[in-house]
């Protein structure tokens, strides 16, 4: 197996297990804040429209300087303060862009040569082992693995059993 279908594989691996999770939970729960030892907890929509702003950036911008141009996504880059409620998009335009982005994260990185693994990332993003677009997809992995444990404590805060 070459390295752009074993990365894409891992990439598409990871999201079957957001959609894990995801699928356990009710519509009617997306929107909802858990507040936790004073601090608020953010909602599963907010996750999932971070998660499509995130596999945007580290993968489509970080390895091929590409970029899906959603009016949202400022809401939910990284550093940005919680938005009010009202400014969120729907839950059809979350899924849009979740879905979408995360089919062409797959095709651009099915479509990278081995050699460009090698080559600096685009946002510039450094790693204690180096810069490269393998180690912003590396990173991607493990940012979203780290977002998929959020909807799995939020699905157990709602209440769903999950194991």
């Amino acid at each position: 197996m070459i390295e752009s279908e074993y990365l894409a594989g891992l990439v598409n691996n990871n999201r079957v297990l957001a959609y894990f999770y995801l699928e356990s939970m009710s519509k009617s729960n997306w929107y909802q804040r858990f507040t936790v030892n004073g601090q608020e907890i953010n909602s599963v929509a907010w996750n999932l429209a971070h998660m499509a702003w995130a596999q945007n950036y580290l993968i489509l911008v970080a390895t091929g300087n590409n970029s899906v141009n959603i009016k949202w996504f400022d809401l939910f880059k990284i550093g940005s303060a919680p938005a009010p409620l009202e400014l969120y998009p729907n839950q059809q335009d979350i899924m849009t862009a979740f879905e979408s982005i995360h089919q062409l994260a797959l095709h651009q990185i099915n479509q990278m040569k081995e050699e460009e693994f090698d080559e600096p990332n685009l946002i510039n993003l450094k790693f204690k082992n180096g810069s490269s677009k393998r180690l912003a997809i590396h990173h991607h992995l493990r940012h979203e693995g780290t977002h998929i444990g959020h909807l799995a404590l939020l699905a157990k805060m709602h209440g769903v059993k999950t194991i």
